[in-house]
């Protein structure tokens, strides 16, 4: 009967062990998930901000953007050529 009490007390003994391992367990890992779900939602919000701020870099790098802006500055590139005269050709055909 002695052996019984013996093997009773260390399955008590065991099971209440595992479980107490078992809440440390899991509530490492709900804290894990808490702080993981945290820095998914930070870069969820970078990654969003990179992406409206390279979209503001390519409106504001673009062609027409910045000849508009150069033509409010005054580097407007003048579209009258002026000629001298008739270009005379080199050679002539006979």
């Amino acid at each position: 009967m002695k052996k019984h009490k013996i093997l009773l007390g260390f399955l008590i003994i065991s099971s209440l062990g595992l479980s107490v391992f078992r809440i440390f367990v899991v509530n490492k890992i709900t804290t894990d998930g808490v702080a993981l779900a945290k820095i998914e939602e930070e870069t969820a919000y970078y990654k969003t901000s990179n992406l409206m701020y390279k979209e503001k870099i390519f409106t504001l790098s673009s062609l027409s953007n910045v000849s508009s802006k150069a033509a409010k500055l005054g580097f407007i590139d003048s579209k009258l050529g002026f000629v001298l005269g008739r270009s005379v050709p080199i050679a002539q055909r006979p």
